[in-house]
């Protein structure tokens, strides 16, 4: 049976080096100046609500490594997405991509990094926290949203929107993992050829420069954040001077520097750029490049609008199978053990 109790939480008892409450973002009000933030992956943050039957717009936990321990005072119901960090609970290996429900005052923990930038955590119902400006999303630069507008810190106490009883699938264990799992290949691109749809100011390269845009091949580099990835690459140079106003950019917009490096916008982007965008990636290809570490190497390839819709189309319709099935299981688990 399902009991409430105002103080159940999960505890940060050692902290990591950037995690921060995150969900599909801050949108609308880009005109006054605040980025929009949101999951870096957020077809990962999507899969891990996906897996505990949240609404996809239920906020997360982002981490990168190192990430953080955590100790949770009560039974809850998790799923884990995105980067593998090989987490643990207590001496229990638990899969990426799979729900499972960890004891009451059980730790979890994640001892290296296997594959990927950024993991998601989710939890059945998710976090009692309060919206800014109609997202739970951390805003670093404001210092709003998410918990207390800041990264997680050691002794944080994130307070859960409910306290369910899970003894019945527990019995006894320290973990229940169930038979679950998305399939990662369903969203990710298994390619170091990310696509793009070339932009407004891709005429003013020539045709050499745009050769080498294409076929470069680019490092991400160490100063890489969440407002941005730095790529290292044979210098691309436009064909003339350029005079570039300051216009709108998004997630995913390539902007070639005066040195002739190329920075791809990410989750935490500002609002404006002055610089020129010969290309923007594309919608579904985000979390493949949200995925890739500072020092690993990627190419661009160029696609139609065409192809980039077929990508996006093909995600989303991965996505509605796994929530429906994942929503069928789960319920059926919570109706024959009397969970609500």
């Amino acid at each position: 049976m399902e009991t409430k109790q105002e103080h159940v939480s999960v505890v940060v008892i050692k902290q990591g080096i950037a995690d921060s409450i995150q969900d599909t973002g801050r949108y609308g009000w880009q005109y006054l100046g605040i980025n929009p933030d949101g999951a870096m992956d957020k077809t990962a943050a999507a899969v891990a609500n996906i897996l505990v039957n949240n609404s996809l717009e239920c906020p997360v936990i982002e981490m990168s490594f190192p990430a953080p321990v955590l100790l949770f005072e009560q039974q809850a119901l998790v799923a884990l997405s995105g980067a593998d960090f090989s987490a643990w609970v207590n001496d229990v290996p638990i899969p990426l991509n799979t729900p499972f429900i960890i004891q009451k005052n059980c730790v979890l923990q994640f001892k290296q990094v296997k594959s990927g930038a950024w993991c998601y955590l989710a939890i059945h119902t998710g976090f009692a926290l309060e919206s800014w400006m109609g997202s739970f999303s951390t805003n670093t630069l404001a210092g709003c949203g998410g918990y207390k507008g800041r990264y997680l810190k050691k002794h944080d106490e994130l307070l859960l929107q409910e306290s369910i009883d899970y003894s019945g699938l527990l019995e006894g264990k320290d973990v229940f993992i169930f038979h679950i799992q998305a399939d990662a290949k369903q969203w990710y691109l298994h390619t170091d050829a990310i696509p793009v749809i070339v932009s407004k100011d891709w005429k003013d390269l020539s045709t050499q420069a745009q050769q080498l845009f294409l076929n470069n091949t680019y490092t991400v580099q160490s100063n890489s954040n969440r407002m941005g990835y730095y790529l290292q690459s044979e210098p691309i140079q436009l064909h003339l001077p350029v005079t570039v106003l300051s216009t709108a950019v998004t997630n995913g917009t390539i902007q070639l520097l005066p040195n002739g490096q190329c920075i791809v916008l990410m989750a935490g982007h500002q609002t404006t750029g002055g610089y020129p965008i010969p290309a923007t990636v594309c919608s579904a290809a985000i979390p493949t490049l949200a995925q890739i570490r500072p020092h690993q190497t990627l190419r661009f390839k160029s696609v139609s609008l065409h192809e980039a819709h077929q990508l996006m189309q093909q995600q989303q319709q991965y996505l509605q199978q796994l929530q429906y099935a994942a929503a069928a299981t789960l319920n059926k688990l919570f109706t024959d053990y009397a969970i609500h």
